[in-house]
């Protein structure tokens, strides 16, 4: 992608119109490619973004740093022993279950459960004292592992596994082995009670991100190994809810763990809610980011998957 092509871009993200007739509320574009990077900040905003679900995807990263330095934990890890004195489990019927659930579960929303959980609206007004209780008396109706769906929970229930791991705030864990070194400083990371949100609620600039996107199109970077990277694109399930078909690139066709997948060219991202991208284009040897706070996202995305279209 060129100077004028980037700026042709712009200037569609610009003259766009949601389905309200609004123009739309960007943030920041960013299009690296190999060296070469275009970047615009819209309405010369300097401010850093909520990356919403986007946090997911670093989340795994530093699962990722956790599982490859330890030798006692792993994929496989039970949470259950972990949790079980931080919560009072009233639904004595999730006991077997929760027994068997795996810190690969929380990676891949598979836990088991068949509603939504940890979403803002769900949660608004709750003492963040009570989210892992509100959690893990949720029905689980499925076996884990056996059923796939995406919500909040399985990602903060990382957080406070790997902390309680650790023995150690993650949030200081990660400065050390994945902020500091990528250069990410300054950012915000809310905190529901005495653990980092986890799934969410995380404010970095684009260049933090591109930092990231990095990391993930590169092997790890040394953050964690080639193979994580790998792990983390790993298909779990079909996502026909989510998914675009009309935007042949840039389309939730399927998830992994952390990330989704397209059908096209290898390429994978994560994703967050009101206009949050963050596009590997391994063909091309590209990063593809936006950040907004737009709730209708269709003409967006078809934006970003323009934006991918024109890499060569």
């Amino acid at each position: 992608m060129d100077k004028q092509q980037f700026d042709g871009l712009v200037n569609l993200f610009e003259s766009a119109r949601d389905r309200d007739g609004d123009p739309l509320n960007m943030h920041y574009l960013l299009v690296k490619q190999g060296e070469t990077e275009h970047f615009h900040a819209f309405g010369g905003r300097t401010e850093r973004s909520d990356i919403r679900s986007l946090s997911k995807t670093i989340m795994a990263l530093i699962a990722g740093t956790v599982v490859e330095s330890r030798d006692d934990v792993s994929e496989d890890t039970p949470i259950w022993p972990i949790i079980e004195p931080l919560v009072t489990l009233t639904h004595e019927e999730n006991r077997e279950k929760l027994g068997r659930v795996r810190i690969r579960h929380l990676l891949n929303h598979t836990i088991g459960f068949d509603r939504i959980l940890m979403m803002r609206g769900d949660i608004d007004g709750m003492d963040p004292a009570d989210y892992l209780d509100y959690i893990v008396n949720e029905p689980i109706v499925h076996e884990p592992g056996d059923h796939y769906l995406y919500s909040n929970a399985g990602f903060f229930l990382l957080t406070v596994v790997l902390q309680e791991l650790l023995g150690e705030d993650l949030e200081a864990y990660a400065d050390r082995v994945l902020f500091a070194p990528l250069g990410i400083t300054g950012y915000t990371w809310e905190r529901y009670g005495k653990y980092v949100a986890g799934a969410t609620r995380l404010w970095l600039t684009p260049h933090d991100l591109l930092a990231i996107g990095e990391v993930l199109l590169h092997g790890g970077k040394g953050i964690v190994t080639p193979g994580w990277i790998e792990r983390m694109k790993q298909f779990t399930d079909f996502s026909p809810g989510v998914d675009t078909p009309t935007n042949p690139l840039f389309r939730r066709w399927a998830y992994g763990s952390s990330l989704w997948l397209s059908n096209r060219r290898g390429i994978f991202f994560g994703h967050g809610t009101d206009g949050q991208s963050l596009a590997i284009v391994p063909d091309r040897e590209a990063i593809v980011i936006t950040t907004a706070h737009q709730v209708d996202v269709v003409r967006l995305e078809e934006l970003v998957d323009k934006a991918i279209a024109l890499l060569d």
